[in-house]
Formats: structure tokens, C-alpha cells, sequence
């Protein structure tokens, strides 16, 4: 296009609502760069193939419209209106769509490089191979989108609800998706290579065949998440990545994971939340070799309780790798807690502590080790002081066992409590020696 041309096609402002009120919807082609239309409304319009590249359309509503092929870049578009809109090939590099609603839109290979996409609203839209690298979509609602083989890598999504999405092929690398909303999600074949998912929510989310590789999983939720094929490499897991992770036996069948994965998982960090549902052999694999601690209480033990048994190792141990929790398992107003832990004197502190409420004289220190515990998980506020006094008085039943040698000879510590007996100082704990048999794999 010459230079004449452009001039001629350009519009100001003025010029522009006054054809759209004269009942001209049909501005293609158009040169507005650097345009004010904000607070505007220009629904179904036809803006395919105009430039609009530093323009103000902060509040416009422009629902219906065809933005095809529009060039976009460096816009403020905040809190406009773009309802089932057409963004087909449209370049939105480092625009402003905080706050936008774009709902129901079609974007299909629309470039959004750089965009700032705080709250946006993506639900139902259509984004099949956008290209959405670093962009900031913090607490975004796309919910049943549509994003198969877009490349969202180096995105944060933090807080952001992609609940139903289609996120297939997509190439999520690098990305942050810390306490984002992912359950029921396609995520197959996806790349999420080097992706933070601490506290993320994957309930049912379909994850087979995806590339999870230095992947982290702090926290996350992966009840009945599918990750069948998934590229996850056992030697490099670190501890860090996996702690306080959330399987179930769900995950682990549906996933198809060999027994020696889950145990991996486990003894990282993983918490099997129905660890007694597991195939019986599974069970006794990931229980051989290990000093098993289980703690059986007169009560369900709540997300809320878990929260607090943990804060309570990590004010004891300073370290929640030593002892940590295997599963949580409520059935009929009853709960029990499995542990794992090496080291038998770990675990007797532990005991010792619960049945001594330790938290009730050192009630400052367990409280600064929860804040610091809620900081790194994004938990919500709670009462640890009395989550930990709820839990040691419906203590009724302990019980350990410490391999001690190489003949099968077992340590084993019973403590059985009477309903009521609240876990006293003088309940007698005592320490036997027993020959159990082998558990073959």
C-alpha cells in the first residue's frame, strides 16, 4: 500500500463514529494507528486487515466484530469488550487485555507474545495454534478453551481457571502455573518441561504422553489425573518438586505407572490420599524396607489436619523429607495417618511430641513455622494450634514398625489408646521385637 493510499484510508476518531452512526460497519483495511476509541461501542463491525498498532480501545465494546488479521501490537485494550469476536491471525504482541472479555472469540493462530492478560476472560474461545509466549495471564478464566498445539511457554498462568481445556500438543515449557485451575484438562503430548505447577489442581486432567521433565509438582492435587506415557525421569526427580504432591489410587491405575514409579513418588514426597485402596501387593512393596508410623484417630482428619501434622514435622525436624506422610484415609468418623521414615528416632520424637502436645509451650514457634508454611504453599489461614490439639486428643491407636536387621527380625511398637484416653503423657508405649515374613514383590 503507498503512501497515498494510506492516507486515504485513514480515519480519525470523529470520522469513524460517524460513518459506524450513519450505519457503516465496514472499516477494513483501514489505517488507525494510535486511534482513541475507548468507551466506545462499535459492535459487529469489520475491521479485518486494518492496523491499529498503538491504539486506545480501554472499555470498548467491539462484540462480533471481525478483528482478522488485525495488527494490534503494543495497544491498551483493557477492559474492552470482545465478545465472539474473530481474532484469526490477528497480532496482539504486548498488548494491554487486562481485564478484557473475550468469551466465546475465535484466535486461532492470533500471536499474543508479551500481552498482558491479568483476569482476562477466555472461556469458550477458540485458540488452536496461538502463539502466546511470555505472557502475563495471571488469574485468566479460560475455562473450555481451546488450546491444542498453542505455544504458551514462558507464560504465567498463576491463579488462572483453564478447568476443561483443550490444551493437547501444547507447548507449555517453562511456564507458571502455581495454583492454576487444571482439573479435567487435555494435556496430552503437551511440553511442560521445566513448568511450575506447585498447588495446581489436576483432578482428572489427562497428562498421558506429556513431557514432564523437571516438571514441579509441590502441592499439586492429582486425584484421578491420568499420566500413562508421560516422559518423567526417575533418577533426576528431586525431593523439592514432588513433596506434598496428592495421588490416589485413581492416579496410579489410571496412569498405568509401574509400582516402582509410585514408590518413587512416594518416598519423594507424594502423599497417597486412599494409600489402603492400593492392590495389596502395591501396598506391601511401597511399605518393604521402610519404618511405617500410623496414627489412628477417632476423627476424619482434614485437609486442615494434614497441614498441621506437617508443620509440626518441619518445627521438629526442620526438614519434612526424614519423616513425612505417606496417606491420609478416612472411613466412618475414623481417620488414620501412614508415615515414612529411615530413622526410628525420628519417629519417636514425633510421638513423643504428639503425646506431649510440645505445641502448647512452644505455641509461638509452631505458629511462625505454619506462616512460613503458608507462604511457600498458598494455603489458606487456619488455627495449626488447634488443628494439633483436635488431632492429639482422638489419638486411640500407634503403631510402627522399624526393621532392625537383615533376618526379618521387625521392631515393632504398639500404642494402643482407649477412646477418650486422649493421647496422655502416661499411656504406655512399648517396643517388641517379632519375626514377620517377607513381602515378595
Amino acid at each position: 500500500m503507498d503512501r497515498a493510499q494510506q492516507i486515504s484510508n485513514a480515519l480519525t476518531r470523529e470520522e469513524m463514529l460517524e460513518l459506524y452512526e450513519k450505519g457503516e460497519r465496514d472499516f477494513h483495511d483501514r489505517q488507525l494507528d494510535g486511534i482513541d476509541l475507548s468507551g466506545c461501542s462499535l459492535q459487529q463491525i469489520n475491521l479485518s486487515g486494518s492496523t491499529l498498532v498503538g491504539a486506545s480501545l480501554i472499555g470498548t465494546n467491539l462484540n462480533g466484530s471481525n478483528l482478522s488479521r488485525v495488527d494490534f501490537s503494543n495497544s491498551i485494550m483493557s477492559r474492552a469488550s470482545l465478545v465472539e469476536c474473530d481474532f484469526s491471525w490477528t497480532k496482539l504482541s504486548g498488548v494491554d487485555l487486562s481485564g478484557t472479555d473475550m468469551h466465546g472469540s475465535k484466535a486461532r493462530a492470533a500471536v499474543f507474545s508479551n500481552a498482558l492478560m491479568i483476569r482476562t476472560k477466555l472461556n469458550d474461545a477458540d485458540c488452536l495454534g496461538a502463539i502466546m509466549t511470555n505472557m502475563n495471564a495471571t488469574a485468566a478464566q479460560m475455562e473450555s478453551t481451546n488450546l491444542e498445539c498453542a505455544d504458551l511457554s514462558g507464560s504465567s498462568l498463576m491463579n488462572a481457571n483453564l478447568c476443561g481445556a483443550n490444551c493437547s500438543w501444547a507447548n507449555l515449557s517453562n511456564a507458571r502455573l502455581n495454583w492454576a485451575v487444571l482439573s479435567w484438562c487435555l494435556l496430552e503430548a503437551a511440553d511442560l518441561e521445566n513448568s511450575n505447577l506447585t498447588g495446581a489442581n489436576l483432578q482428572g486432567a489427562n497428562l498421558s504422553f506429556s513431557n514432564l521433565e523437571e516438571a514441579i509438582f509441590t502441592g499439586a492435587d492429582l486425584y484421578f489425573a491420568n499420566l500413562s506415557g508421560a516422559l518423567i525421569s526417575r533418577d533426576q526427580m528431586p525431593v523439592a518438586r514432588i513433596s506434598s504432591a496428592r495421588l490416589t489410587s485413581q492416579t496410579y491405575i489410571r496412569s498405568q505407572w509401574p509400582k516402582e514409579l509410585l514408590r518413587e513418588w512416594q518416598r519423594k514426597g507424594g502423599i497417597i490420599l486412599d494409600f489402603e485402596a492400593l492392590p495389596r501387593d502395591v501396598q506391601s512393596y511401597i511399605r518393604e524396607g521402610d519404618c511405617n508410623l500410623r496414627m489412628y484417630f477417632n476423627t476424619p482428619v482434614s485437609e486442615q489436619g494434614r497441614i498441621a501434622l506437617e508443620v509440626l514435622i518441619f518445627h521438629l525436624l526442620h526438614n519434612t523429607n526424614t519423616l513425612r506422610i505417606l496417606s491420609v484415609y478416612n472411613e466412618k468418623n475414623k481417620g488414620q495417618v501412614a508415615f515414612y521414615s529411615p530413622d526410628i528416632h525420628d519417629v519417636e520424637l514425633f510421638i513423643s511430641a504428639m503425646r506431649g502436645k510440645i505445641w502448647q509451650s512452644d505455641t509461638n514457634a509452631i505458629e511462625k513455622e505454619f506462616h512460613n508454611y503458608q507462604a511457600a504453599s498458598h494455603v489458606t489461614d487456619m488455627d495449626v494450634i488447634q488443628a494439633l490439639d483436635d488431632l492429639s486428643a482422638n489419638i486411640f491407636h500407634i503403631q510402627a514398625l522399624v526393621p532392625v536387621s537383615e533376618d526379618d527380625r521387625t521392631r515393632v511398637m504398639q500404642a494402643r489408646l482407649a477412646p477418650g484416653d486422649k493421647a496422655k503423657k502416661n499411656a504406655e508405649i512399648t517396643w517388641s521385637s517379632v519375626s514377620l515374613p517377607k513381602v515378595t514383590r
